[in-house]
């Protein structure tokens, strides 16, 4: 018997006010994943740089995993290492950023991955019955 995760993309609808412009966030969901995607490499192709941001179900396993600003490079990805491999991601965020020298600022295109997880079980017997 083994236990499988699978993700489930969920709808989330919100928009950003920054203080002097608003902007959409494109939520991704599974009726747009597909038009999305497609429009996300369209705008990380063109872009100039990509931001990305990943929500976690929990930072750090234990007191001791905290950074340091003395840690080593080494250490501090390794206790980045140890988290990652703990905690569930459950937003992607990303947003490609392309210069427009007419407007001389940047044009952001964000999008955001919800997830939610379904665990259940795969039996390799059916020898319970």
């Amino acid at each position: 018997m083994k236990i499988v995760r699978a993700l489930t993309l969920v709808p989330f609808h919100r928009t950003c006010r920054a203080a002097f412009s608003s902007f959409a966030i494109k939520n991704v969901t599974k009726s747009n994943f597909d038009t999305s995607l497609a429009d996300l490499r369209g705008h990380v192709r063109d872009s100039d740089f990509v931001a990305i941001d990943l929500e976690m179900t929990g930072v750090t396993s234990a007191p001791w995993r905290e950074m340091f600003e003395f840690d080593r490079f080494d250490v501090r990805y390794l206790k980045v290492k140890d988290s990652a491999e703990k905690f569930a991601v459950v937003q992607f965020g990303v947003c490609p950023f392309r210069w427009d020298s007419v407007k001389k600022s940047f044009v952001a295109h964000p999008l955001v991955f919800f997830f939610t997880f379904t665990f259940f079980i795969v039996l390799e017997s059916r020898n319970f019955i």
